[in-house]
């Protein structure tokens, strides 16, 4: 399926919700290569929910199929490389596990690379968030529940992510 831009039209903020693992699965594309640190992060125990706070690449103002930006009119060029403040929550979390972070670390940048979930043999699920250098944080949630929203406005990011194997792929599709 070809993505195509409606012209004229400025991309809203996004706000979604996840209720099973596929929903997961579209909701670490639009997460991957965001930015957090532990201070951004915290488990209300009471509750059971644990919050993040991303800095998330605003990877739908690029062609999924060649990477290309997608200006829309009357939008700056800078804007087709930038970031958004956004929130995620998910509800329901029984536990939390961490491997290869540094939890005390509160202003170290992490780097989310990919969310992965699937079902317990207690019908249980595990959610987790795969960040570079090998840190995970898993949680265990009764269901999935998870909430994302943009928050604020966009600001030009620094740079474009750029990932090996979809540069290869890209070129193969050339």
């Amino acid at each position: 399926m070809a993505f195509k831009p409606i012209e004229g039209q400025p991309l809203g903020k996004l706000k979604l919700r996840a209720e099973d693992c596929t929903d997961i699965t579209i909701l670490s594309a639009y997460l991957q290569d965001a930015i957090t640190m532990m201070g951004d992060i915290t488990y209300q125990h009471k509750g059971r929910r644990f919050v993040m706070m991303l800095n998330r690449y605003v990877w739908e103002n690029r062609c999924p199929e060649t990477g290309d930006a997608l200006l829309r009119e009357g939008q700056n060029v800078s804007m087709a490389c930038c970031r958004i403040r956004t929130g995620l929550h998910f509800d329901d979390v029984l536990k939390i596990n961490s491997q290869n972070i540094a939890m005390t670390a509160k202003d170290k940048p992490l780097e989310l690379l990919s969310i992965e979930t699937y079902e317990t043999e207690t019908e249980t699920f595990h959610v987790d968030f795969i960040f570079s250098g090998e840190g995970i944080i898993r949680l265990e949630c009764e269901i999935i529940s998870a909430h994302m929203q943009d928050i604020g406005a966009p600001w030009p990011a620094k740079c474009h992510p750029k990932h090996d194997i979809l540069d290869a792929i890209q070129g193969e599709n050339s």
